[in-house]
């Protein structure tokens, strides 16, 4: 690029410096949404991942046992009859402390010393404290001020269903520290008093080589197994897969309608400078020198926008990174990182990313510069005479992408990338529709205000003939307003389905259940002291255990009667004769996911590790379930006997009888189940918090929503501002005709207005057409479940409020400017 372009260049930014700031905020937006949501995500599961090697240290295997975990006699035959030097025992619960919970992690200091060294050496005194002062804990330095605690300090703790009182013994220092937040260590002793699990182990640590490895196997009876670690890591990695992958899809619609904002500005500043690009080819300068310069100025813009973009989205990663951890603690397993780790390659491809879409978004402004030659007629005229040749041409093509996104969502697949693929393609397709769709609704508006005043036909004129410069800045609009209409309709969809799966499955009307998790069980006799009670009819006995399979992990949900699943409510597929073969020693239904994912029907078998060895259960139906995590299997509690044994009861299901006292029968189960050790709720309690749990996960999707309409509002302002920069001199030639201020606001106004209704009317079916796709497409493969579509009207007429408002409000300062101009200074060069 030749020194005077680059001047040119140079100059013509230097004296637009709201232009520039509207460009390089709209790349930075674009990044720093993908950026910050790329940012949480690794941050999330990085957190996981050295808070798995902080506590595992060298271990390369972990012995799990059953549904109650590891005997402890089996550790104690693993140091002194197999002569395994290297392991650690552990058990694993929750801790609730001022409103927050944490990971209770029981250890043996000496044990885990030879595994996790850096551990060991980071807690005061080398554990011994630990080992001596009953009923203490250690805590990070982060996390017992978050908590409000001191060392020396005793507090109370919600544990196994019980108040106690501990003790915070010391902090946990050390490299690893940082990992450790969110993690209470305790002595094993103690942890096993607190959580009520003498005797077990939620897991044994293990350093092995590879024969050792396969002779252990050899040595263990089911249901113990060994595993290797890095297993748990990609467990959580498969399981967080589909979460993460939709919030990156949304973060890359940001970056979306970033190019269209690019678009927009190179288009007005070659718009603006044709008659100097045009002197510049009469002075020598050649067409290549012209496309060069216009993509580098692209690629500077989209730097200078991406680095104000990496620190913005850093900032907002720091945000972002609460909300998905607190999700994925909600849905899947225990997790708190309260920092974000930067990943220079990950900055790197925000950059990359930024000059590639700027680079693409630019290459039509730029071959539009490129065929500029000296002329006496106005360019902007010009430019959106050749849009209206080429009009029929983009139809096509846009009719083209759209083709071919369908293609891509009908294609017989289950992976999301395609999925998504083919959501982008459509929406760019769409988008290429829309100067057509604003050309339209504004002669349909000018066909209805046919007898209005000069200023409306006036504004409805000039809409018309500029959609080739205003209609992507509609189309993104349009696209951040789909999207919310698209995820709105789908969370809206979604919770009316859970509400309707809680409703239909929670059909007790209290729930009494063992408080430490699904290893706990309920004391002997509970279930015949609480059947007479007076206001009791009758009680459901229930135990949550985890299995394994051939296929992967699931939890098994054994019921002592089928009386508290509604058949016709629950279950979405079954064999005829269905509660024969549920009521028979090998008869399961299994959860919606389960059957996606692994492709079963009824009348088909899933095999189970069982105490008796690998058995194949056969599938009576397949019953809704929407709760992330591993997959439900629901069995009967006789058929759960007759192969895993009698485990206890880990919760009831209580009916009261018609009429009964509530109040005094709920008083006399809390009396129970504080003898008990155990917890009580009421159905409506379970709902309500199911539901508190269900709209946290979406608090991230709101905030991604937000973030979208606030870069297509940016977009909407440079338009406008363009616009009223190409329309200067027609408003002083207005204003000189005798048109007042307020006029020129009017015309500008009605402008802004129009532009907003066509987005809004646009994104109504572009939304119907997403939400479509998330609930038939994208749920499906990614969760395995399927919800039945709702068509909120709220979700439409918030829309349209805010396609008005916001154009109304981004028109507000270019109007403001027009209204002020001088005539005499914008005619000067006339």
């Amino acid at each position: 690029m030749s020194r005077l372009l680059a001047r040119a260049g140079l100059r013509y930014w230097l004296r637009s410096p709201t232009q520039l700031a509207l460009a390089l905020l709209s790349v930075a937006l674009g990044v720093a949404v993908v950026v910050a949501v790329q940012l949480a995500n690794e941050s999330a599961l990085k957190g996981f991942r050295l808070s798995t090697q902080a506590l595992g240290g060298a271990a390369n295997y972990r012995l799990l046992g059953g549904p109650r975990g590891v005997p402890q006699a089996w550790y104690v035959r693993l140091r002194v009859d197999l002569g395994i030097e290297r392991a650690a025992p552990r058990v694993d619960g929750n801790l609730r402390v001022n409103g927050q919970t944490l990971q209770l992690v029981g250890i043996a200091p000496l044990a885990q010393a030879a595994l996790a060294p850096h551990l060991s050496g980071g807690l005061p005194g080398g554990g011994l404290k630990l080992m001596t002062l009953p009923q203490g804990i250690m805590l990070t330095r982060a996390t017992a001020a978050g908590l409000g605690l001191a060392v020396g300090r005793n507090f109370p703790a919600r544990v196994g269903g019980r108040t106690r009182t501990l003790r915070l013994l010391g902090y946990v220092s050390g490299p690893q520290a940082p990992a450790l937040q969110g993690v209470a260590f305790a002595d094993i002793a103690t942890a096993q008093e607190l959580l009520g699990r003498t005797r077990h182990l939620s897991e044994v640590d293990l350093k092995l080589t590879s024969a050792q490895a396969a002779a252990l196997r050899r040595e263990l009876p089911a249901p113990l197994h060994l595993e290797p670690v890095d297993a748990l890591v990609g467990e959580a990695e498969r399981m967080t897969r589909a979460f993460r992958l939709n919030l990156t899809a949304m973060s890359l619609l940001a970056l979306l309608i970033g190019a269209y904002l690019v678009y927009n500005a190179m288009v007005f500043s070659v718009l603006r400078r044709g008659p100097l690009i045009a002197l510049l080819r009469a002075q020598g300068v050649t067409r290549a020198e012209i496309l060069r310069g216009v993509l580098a100025e692209a690629v500077v813009l989209a730097l200078i926008g991406a680095g104000a973009g990496l620190a913005l989205g850093i900032v907002l990663g720091h945000e972002l990174v609460h909300l998905v951890t607190r999700t994925i603690d909600d849905l899947y397993f225990a997790l708190t990182v309260s920092r974000v780790y930067l990943d220079p390659w990950l900055l790197a491809a925000g950059v990359v990313a930024a000059v590639g879409v700027a680079l693409a978004a630019a290459v039509p402004p730029a071959l539009e510069a490129n065929r500029l030659v000296p002329r006496g007629r106005s360019e902007p005229l010009l430019a959106e005479l050749r849009a209206r040749q080429r009009e029929p041409w983009r139809l096509l093509a846009g009719g083209a992408l759209v083709s071919v996104g369908l293609a891509f969502l009908w294609l017989p697949s289950r992976a999301l990338v395609p999925a998504f693929a083919g959501l982008f393609l459509a929406l760019i397709g769409a988008s290429l529709w829309m100067p057509s769709w604003l050309r339209l609704v504004a002669w349909l508006l000018s066909l209805l205000a046919a007898r209005a005043g000069v200023r409306t036909r006036l504004a409805l004129s000039d809409v018309r003939r500029s959609v080739g410069r205003t209609g992507l800045a509609v189309a993104a609009l349009a696209v951040a307003l789909a999207a919310a209409i698209g995820v709105g309709m789908m969370v809206s969809s979604f919770r009316g389905a859970v509400v309707d799966w809680l409703h239909q499955t929670l059909r007790g009307d209290y729930y009494l259940a063992a408080a430490g998790g699904d290893s706990a069980r309920l004391p002997p006799g509970i279930a015949a002291r609480v059947s007479a009670l007076p206001g009791v009819e009758r009680v459901t006995r229930a135990v949550h255990v985890p299995v394994r399979g051939p296929h992967g992990r699931f939890v098994i949900l054994a019921l002592g009667t089928p009386s508290g699943v509604d058949p016709a409510a629950s279950i979405k597929q079954a064999l005829p004769d269905v509660w024969h073969v549920f009521e028979a020693d090998d008869g399961i239904f299994v959860s919606e996911p389960v059957a996606y994912r692994l492709g079963l029907h009824p009348g088909d078998t899933l095999q189970l590790d069982t105490p008796q060895g690998v058995h194949a259960f056969r599938i009576a139906g397949v019953i809704r379930d929407y709760a992330a995590g591993r997959g439900l299997i629901l069995m009967s509690r006789p058929a759960y006997v007759r192969w895993w044994g009698n485990d206890g009861i880990g919760s009831l299901a209580i009916f009261l009888k018609p009429g009964a006292d509530r109040a005094a029968t709920a008083s006399a189960l809390r009396t129970l189940a504080a003898a008990s050790g155990a917890r009580v709720r009421a159905n409506s309690a379970i709902v309500s918090r199911s539901l508190h749990i269900f709209d946290q996960t979406f608090a991230i999707t709101r905030v991604l929503r937000w973030l979208l309409l606030g870069v297509a509002f940016v977009g909407m302002l440079a338009s406008l501002m363009a616009l009223a920069l190409e329309r200067s001199r027609e408003h002083a030639v207005l204003r000189a005709l005798g048109m007042t201020p307020l006029e020129i606001l009017a015309v500008v106004g009605t402008q802004t207005v129009v532009l907003g209704l066509a987005a809004g009317l646009a994104s109504l079916p572009l939304g119907i057409g997403l939400a479509w796709v998330l609930t038939e497409v994208i749920n499906p493969r990614a969760f395995g479940w399927t919800l039945p579509l709702q068509y909120p009207p709220g979700e439409f007429a918030a829309a349209m409020v805010v396609a008005l408002s916001a154009s109304l409000l981004a028109g507000l300062y270019p109007a403001w400017c027009m209204a002020r101009i001088s005539p005499a200074q914008a005619l000067r060069a006339e």
